[in-house]
């Protein structure tokens, strides 16, 4: 069981909230958050935000009840984090690469983008961050200039209208829309891509099957074997 540190909001669909918990833990990862009993039956899964000494963070977008009870929660109170889980980014060796997120797919490029500057501090980062009109996401990422980290925003629209394929890298989570053509793409221009995909989770641990995808190599689970794929392993 751990406890929360703080929790704020972001704007009227995402929060931050941060917990004690102290695990180690790789950029990409993600852990099962549960604040309630029976209902809902099945735990969050949810990518980390963010990692320190102190603990870890998660940047979440108010969505059913499950997120809802969670953005309720206040400094004190209960959480049941399970983690970590999950593969991760590759931060090592790095040059140049683009990070693409969609809403809430942003989420885990915060503490990769930092984890990369540390390993990597000649690197190019740029990070694009779609969002709708009447959402300040971008509010959680801006202390990434401090990093020389090349924040580019977009607000309504497509976020696939400005994207440019010049980095050796490319790192995309978010909608399967956008994924789609970020990865077809990502393809065309030679590049290669890694995506964390967005599947609904019932247990984290693969035993449930219910976030599988396929592969070229058959079906993966994205809990267990992912989340993070290669795009050119991937079958639509």
């Amino acid at each position: 069981m751990a406890k929360v540190i703080f929790n704020k909001q972001i704007d009227d669909s995402y929060f931050l909230i941060k917990t004690d918990t102290k695990e180690e833990a790789l950029p990409g990862q993600f852990y099962m958050l549960r604040a309630w009993d029976k209902y809902p039956t099945l735990s969050r899964p949810i990518s980390i935000y963010d990692k320190d000494p102190e603990g870890t963070s998660f940047l979440i977008e108010k969505i059913g009840p499950g997120t809802q009870i969670l953005s309720k929660l206040k400094a004190g109170n209960e959480i049941k984090v399970y983690g970590p889980y999950g593969n991760s980014f590759n931060y090592e060796n790095i040059k140049s690469v683009a990070l693409i997120g969609g809403g809430v797919g942003t989420a885990p490029f915060y503490y990769l983008a930092k984890t990369i500057r540390k390993h990597n501090p000649q690197a190019q980062i740029d990070f694009y961050i779609g969002e709708r009109e009447n959402q300040n996401l971008e509010d959680a990422f801006q202390d990434l200039r401090i990093l020389k980290v090349n924040l580019k925003i977009k607000k309504g629209g497509l976020i696939t209208d400005i994207i440019q394929y010049d980095k050796d890298l490319i790192y995309a989570c978010g909608p399967d829309p956008m994924m789609k053509a970020v990865k077809e793409q990502a393809l065309k221009n030679k590049k290669e891509i890694y995506l964390s995909l967005d599947k609904r989770m019932g247990c984290g641990l693969g035993a449930c099957l219910s976030c599988t995808c396929k592969t070229k190599e058959g079906n993966k689970r994205s809990c267990k074997e992912g989340p993070i794929f290669k795009g050119s392993d991937l079958i639509e």
